[in-house]
């Protein structure tokens, strides 16, 4: 039996969308299975504090959100902070409980509202009596330095992330004073 030019065409044609097949599978499967370099490195966040002053914050990103790194002054106070009631973690507490002793930390800078940026006002505002707050302009939420809720709409604190600090360098995304993401 003599194979036509018109078999031959079929057959190419058939190897070819094998062929191209397989490639689509792998390719598949490959992405199922092992987590994309983007996710990895956005997995942890190293910060150098060392040139962190006092009472400032340092904006970068941790998995595609905001962070804020603050460094407050070894004898800050949390007292004078009128705080609202009911607004607690998903540890049942305030964010000061976990971060006291801590004059370094990080917090997720998205407000619990509405998913808007707080901005740092190290000068205060009237309802914290000149004490340093974040404050969410869209709806008027109020935090302390520590993310808990003083005013407006926020239902929780600031989420904390899993956070190690080792000399100058805080990594976050990895156990250490804070274990998981509160």
């Amino acid at each position: 039996m003599e194979a036509s030019r018109r078999d031959f065409i079929s057959i190419g044609i058939g190897a070819l969308g094998a062929v191209g097949g397989l490639g689509a599978l792998y390719a598949l499967v490959r992405v199922m299975l092992e987590p994309s370099e983007i996710a990895a490195l956005g997995a942890k966040t190293e910060v150098d504090v060392s040139k962190i002053q006092p009472l400032q914050v340092r904006v970068t990103s941790w998995k595609g959100k905001t962070l804020f790194v603050i460094r407050l002054p070894k004898d800050f106070s949390p007292e004078g902070y009128s705080l609202k009631e009911g607004a607690l973690n998903s540890k049942g507490k305030r964010n000061y409980e976990i971060l006291k002793g801590h004059d370094v930390f990080a917090l997720v800078g998205v407000c619990t509202h509405l998913g808007c940026i707080p901005l740092w006002k190290p000068q205060g505002a009237d309802v914290s009596k000149g004490k340093p707050v974040f404050h969410c302009p869209c709806h008027g939420g109020i935090y302390t330095p520590y993310g808990d809720v003083i005013t407006g709409p926020p239902p929780r604190p600031l989420f904390i992330p899993p956070q190690k600090l080792e000399g100058d360098k805080l990594t976050v995304g990895v156990e250490g004073f804070v274990k998981e993401l509160i």
